[in-house]
């Protein structure tokens, strides 16, 4: 019988449990892409991924943990993940030690090459790619009807929304000097914007998170249009946030290389997005009131949930060789 203190001596379920780790790391930024900085505002990308391989490792730690707690897992040998590429990632390293002796993902049709060549090399691991248009969740449901299969809906499980409660809300006010007014989360689970959401404003209630999204119909890597969050989201991130900022792909391809002049290790096109979403909300501010009145003394940060190289393909098929370097 499996027990939780072999759960969590196993090694590679140590290097995702987030407690005790301190994995946000603050890329301050100049005053090139700081658009207060003249009104002595701060704006930060948050970085998570020297510690974790993306934001989605200590998400799936928690969900997988609460579930073990809660007995769901007996009887199960085949956990079923719909995936954009990281919590796939997360679920096939852990998944063993929970008990589970195969894996299945579902991926969207967007994953990269490079990040279902990582899959495909973990044994005991299956995918199936769904083409554009129909949904990773329904096919996910579908597979996870077969005996001994469990789905992990990472779009409805209060365990994604409570790892950012409890751990990226604390970090990224620990990353940001103990304090920040602004942050800028891209939503596809909605589970980080959710859970950062709760904890910063339950902290100090005139904070600020904004959830940031591709325009419709457009498609950026790990997150999703309003219609397909309609579609399988059920965390209630909508109660959380201030306000939700749509852009689009192309603007979140050109400034995620607008970010790498800048932001080391270099951050994915969701980071891009999360910070286009930034300087879009920046850009609708009135000159000067409303600015100075937004800006003064302020801390802006944005999480930046994995990194760019993963997406090298996706980037020079979207973009001119100029486009967003200086």
């Amino acid at each position: 019988m499996l027990d939780l203190e072999t759960i969590m001596a196993d090694p590679i379920v140590q290097a995702f449990n987030p407690k005790g780790k301190q994995f946000m790391e603050a890329k301050w930024l100049s005053g090139r892409f700081n658009l207060g900085a003249s009104y002595g505002a701060m704006a930060a990308a948050l970085i998570p991924f020297k510690t974790f391989p993306h934001i989605k490792a200590p998400a799936t730690f928690q969900m997988m943990l609460e579930d073990f707690l809660a007995g769901r897992f007996e009887g199960m040998h085949t956990i079923v993940v719909p995936s954009s590429g990281n919590t796939a990632h997360a679920v096939a390293r852990i998944a063993r030690a929970f008990g589970f002796k195969d894996v299945k993902i579902v991926l969207s049709a967007d994953v990269t090459g490079s990040k279902e060549g990582i899959l495909d090399a973990l044994s005991s691991v299956y995918t199936t790619k769904v083409p554009r248009g129909l949904s990773t969740a329904k096919e996910a449901e579908k597979i996870a009807q077969a005996p001994g299969h469990y789905l992990l809906d990472q779009y409805g499980h209060q365990g994604n929304v409570n790892a950012h409660l409890l751990y990226t809300g604390p970090e990224v006010e620990r990353a940001c000097g103990g304090d920040v007014d602004f942050m800028f989360i891209g939503l596809g689970s909605s589970g980080t914007a959710t859970g950062v959401a709760n904890y910063l404003k339950g902290k100090r209630y005139d904070r600020k998170v904004f959830g940031v999204r591709p325009l419709q119909g457009e498609r950026v890597p790990g997150v999703r249009d309003k219609v397909q969050m309609d579609e399988v989201v059920t965390i209630p991130y909508r109660d959380a946030l201030d306000g939700i900022i749509e852009v689009s792909r192309k603007d979140s391809f050109i400034t995620m290389r607008e970010l790498w002049d800048e932001v080391e290790p270099q951050p994915g096109p969701s980071s891009g997005m999360a910070f286009a979403g930034y300087r879009k909300w920046c850009s609708q501010l009135q000159w000067p009131a409303d600015r100075e009145k937004a800006f003064a003394g302020k801390k802006f940060g944005f999480i930046c949930p994995d990194d760019g190289r993963f997406y090298s393909e996706r980037t020079t098929g979207e973009l001119d060789p100029d486009q967003g370097l200086s």
